[in-house]
C-alpha cells in the first residue's frame, strides 16, 4: 500500500512526513522534523487525501474482509484537525478554531442524514481533549444518534464513531 518516497499524513497526529523505509507491516517516515518514526499501515493516509476540507475515506486494512458493496453503509472518516479545514489558521483564537471544528460537525450530520449513511468516525487527535469535550456535548443534543470511542487499535483514543439511525 505504501512505497518508499510516498507523502504520509499521521493519522492520530497532526504529522506529515516521506516513507523511508517499508518492512513487512511497518513503515518507516522521516518526519517533518527530520526524526525517523515507525508507523502500522493503518495508522497512515496518503498525503494526496489530505486536502483542505475533503473528508478522508477509510482506509482498507491489510488481511481485510470484502468490502461492502454499499459505500454509504461503510463509515465516512471526516478530520477535524483545524489545519485540514482551513487554509490558514494563524490568526484564528481557540474559541474560532472549535466553532469551525464544530460546525463541520453539525454539516456532516445533515449530511449522513441526507444521504441516510448510518457511521461517521470523527478525526479529533489527542490533544487537551477540548474538542472531544464539546463534540460530546453536541452530538448528545441530536436524537437517534449513538456516540462511541472509535477503534482504539486504528485511532488509539484520537476519534469517536457515530451511529446514526
Amino acid at each position: 500500500m505504501f512505497k518508499t518516497g510516498d507523502k504520509i499524513k499521521v493519522i492520530d497526529d497532526n504529522q506529515k512526513g516521506t516513507v523511508i523505509r517499508v518492512h513487512k507491516n511497518q513503515i518507516t517516515i522521516l518526519n517533518e522534523f527530520g526524526f525517523e518514526e515507525s508507523f502500522y499501515p493503518n495508522e497512515l493516509l496518503p498525503d494526496e487525501t489530505l486536502e483542505i476540507g475533503k473528508v478522508i475515506v477509510e482506509q482498507p486494512e491489510f488481511n481485510s474482509k470484502k468490502k461492502s458493496k454499499n459505500p454509504l453503509s461503510e463509515p465516512k472518516e471526516i478530520d477535524l484537525h483545524i489545519g485540514q479545514l482551513v487554509d490558514s489558521y494563524a490568526q484564528l483564537t481557540n474559541f474560532e478554531m472549535l466553532q469551525i471544528q464544530l460546525n463541520k460537525i453539525k454539516d456532516e450530520i445533515e449530511l449522513a442524514r441526507a444521504e441516510k449513511r448510518n457511521r461517521l468516525i470523527f478525526i479529533h487527535g489527542h490533544g487537551s481533549g477540548k474538542l472531544k469535550e464539546e463534540m460530546t456535548k453536541l452530538l448528545n443534543r441530536y436524537k437517534g444518534i449513538e456516540i462511541y470511542d472509535a477503534s482504539f487499535r486504528k485511532y488509539k483514543l484520537g476519534a469517536t464513531e457515530v451511529k446514526l439511525h
